[in-house]
């Protein structure tokens, strides 16, 4: 359990479950992503489906126990990325930490259960990617200790 630096309220990291998919959808909208409950669960369906190479956290506040809900304030996705140009890496596929949350331990607690994860896997490297705009976020990463690493552009294009 981690207590969060400026008040005496507690959060515990846990495994992310389906339950928990309702709140996973309202901190994605505080992230910018809006989308129905229904297809965040299908996500999280498929991603936890494959538990070996993904895997999901929540922090939930006021949560006693592994096995409390309590409400969730923040989640982190890390994920075992495979490519042929570079070794298996872990990655950090999202992060959001609830916007009263924030700056108070939650951020740097999940990247902490993220980075652990990874660890346990026999990784010794862990990228995340961010938006350009997110400021914040560039100087939070650097806090715990990621270093920049390349600025790219993404592209995306509809096949069907």
């Amino acid at each position: 359990m981690a207590a969060s630096e400026d008040s005496q309220v507690d959060f515990m990291i846990r495994a992310a479950r389906l339950m928990d998919v309702p709140e996973i959808t309202r901190l994605n909208a505080q992230l910018g992503y809006p989308e129905p409950e229904s297809t965040v669960a299908l996500r999280f369906r498929r991603i936890m489906g494959d538990r070996r190479d993904h895997r999901a956290f929540v922090a939930a506040a006021g949560a006693s126990t592994a096995s409390s809900s309590g409400a969730i304030v923040g989640w982190i996705h890390v994920f075992i990325d495979k490519l042929l140009t570079v070794g298996p890496r872990a990655e950090i596929g999202g992060l959001v930490v609830d916007e009263q949350w924030r700056s108070r331990g939650v951020g740097a607690a999940l990247v902490n259960h993220a980075e652990q994860w990874a660890r346990q896997r026999g990784f010794a490297l862990i990228v995340v990617r961010t938006n350009v705009v997110r400021a914040r976020t560039h100087e939070f990463y650097e806090k715990c200790g990621y270093q920049l690493l390349k600025q790219q552009r993404i592209y995306t294009k509809e096949v069907s």
